[in-house]
């Protein structure tokens, strides 16, 4: 079970941190506007979605990337809630439903513990 959760995160993670790139104005509208270096942050946080895409299928150190993948999606939440308050849309020009963007702010919880559950040491 571990293996498939495995690969549906890390490809998760892998198209999301794709995504920060190719669509990089649209993710810089869901960084709040108070914060400085959007575009980096948009660009940093990228990288360490593939890195974390890569290093979830590294044995060794799996304990501390679970737990930093954690933190990291706890630290990305702020931007979610953003998106949801500004009614910021998935796609340019086209709305998204209210209802969507902040019904899909829980589904932080189950991949915080699913990276918490990647993070433990017994692997099937």
């Amino acid at each position: 079970m571990k293996k498939v959760l495995r690969a549906l995160y890390s490809v998760l993670l892998f198209t999301a941190g794709v995504l920060h790139f190719v669509h990089e104005r649209g993710f810089r509208k869901i960084v709040p506007k108070q914060l400085p270096f959007r575009k980096a942050i948009v660009l940093i946080s990228g990288a360490l979605e593939i890195v974390f895409a890569i290093l979830l299928w590294v044995k060794k150190g799996q304990e501390i990337t679970g737990k930093l993948l954690a933190l990291f999606m706890v630290a990305v939440f702020p931007a979610n809630v953003y998106m949801a308050k500004k009614k910021i849309s998935f796609t340019p020009g086209k709305p998204t439903s209210p209802w969507i963007l902040w019904l899909r702010l829980p589904l932080q919880i189950p991949l915080i513990i699913g990276a918490l559950t990647l993070g433990r040491k017994k692997d099937d």
